[in-house]
């Protein structure tokens, strides 16, 4: 008999089966669990991320990039796994990977096991006294107060008082994922849209984007730029890693209304750099909400020459069926913020 088989016969424990025992130890709940444990103890959790990641991703090469490993070293551990379970769980081809019937039966069972095993620990330990917050570069400064005022004193429950403080560090939005996933942050800002299938967004701002450049620019005396004013203009935009799926459809949207400008990447979690590039660039603007921008004496904004210019949305996450999804869904509610729960 496979572990898988084992694992599909055996009853599950369920938390009031615990409760029931009472404080005894040696109860049959808890000598079947130490049996159960016994024929799987030489399973890794890594290895059912990388199948999961697998199943999701469609192919090998996909899911290693995702995961941030060698092709070949993935391809590896989906064979250990495989042999550890007794059974094939993919089939390959050309076009990718499509689960076996074994394979079916395995997602089925195994796929609430990281859901289970983090709400296991977050009931074992007391709410943590800081929210970890990973913040992407350039996210307004009155952002940050108002998510900070709406995680802190915040505990699991969504009440408040004696609840954790929330603590902002700057990470990228492409780092964030997996820093939610392992649980090293509990919270990320990002904008919208951002390839992270696993996690729960909610809408802090939502703003239309406007040029923005020097007060010395040979643009900004005019109230409103053309697409033909705007033609030989390179664009101040964003470094790789800080603003994915962001960072590639607001230029497709700008080609779309007729602007494809040279992109001039630059860290944007530096305003000093952001100024100065700026400044010194007679032929380069950015593209911010007006907010963003208005009390900062040096620079001008000006609207985009169409009714339908692109949008800057900055949003909170959190890891999907966890304690701090149920946390943010709260806080979204009562400041009135907009929860995507997918």
């Amino acid at each position: 008999m496979s572990v898988l088989d084992e694992w599909t016969s055996r009853r599950a424990v369920r938390p009031g089966d615990l409760d029931a025992q009472g404080p005894d130890p040696r109860g049959d709940v808890v000598l079947r669990a130490v049996a159960d444990a016994r024929d799987v103890d030489d399973f890794d959790m890594r290895h059912l991320r990388y199948f999961l990641t697998v199943v999701r991703a469609g192919t090998v090469s996909a899911a290693a990039q995702e995961l941030r490993i060698s092709q070949p070293s993935l391809s590896q551990q989906i064979r250990r796994l495989e042999q550890r379970v007794g059974t094939a769980l993919f089939t390959r081809s050309s076009r990718g990977v499509e689960l076996t019937a074994g394979g079916r039966a395995f997602l089925r069972e195994i796929q609430g096991i990281p859901g289970q095993l983090r709400s296991a620990i977050a009931a074992a330990v007391p709410a943590p006294r800081v929210w970890p917050v990973g913040v992407c570069g350039g996210v307004p400064a009155d952002v940050l107060v108002e998510v900070q005022e709406g995680l802190s004193g915040r505990d699991p429950g969504g009440g408040r008082g004696a609840g954790a403080k929330a603590h902002m560090r700057s990470v990228d939005a492409a780092d964030q994922g997996e820093l939610l996933r392992h649980g090293e942050i509990a919270f990320g800002i990002v904008r919208l849209p951002i390839p992270m299938p696993h996690v729960v967004r909610a809408v802090v701002r939502d703003e239309t984007l406007g040029v923005v450049m020097s007060g010395g620019h040979p643009l900004a005396a005019r109230a409103e730029p053309t697409w033909a004013d705007l033609a030989g203009q390179h664009l101040l935009w964003y470094e790789e890693g800080c603003a994915p799926g962001f960072a590639q459809t607001v230029p497709a949207q700008l080609a779309g209304l007729g602007w494809n400008p040279v992109l001039h990447p630059v860290d944007q979690g530096q305003p000093t750099l952001f100024l100065h590039a700026l400044h010194t660039t007679a032929d380069l603007v950015a593209l911010r909400p007006r907010r963003a921008v208005e009390r900062d004496p040096q620079l001008v904004w000006r609207p985009l020459p169409t009714s339908r210019p692109p949008r800057e949305r900055l949003a909170v996450t959190a890891a999907r069926d966890g304690r701090t999804a149920r946390v943010l869904e709260e806080v979204a509610a009562e400041r009135g913020w907009e929860f995507l729960a997918s």
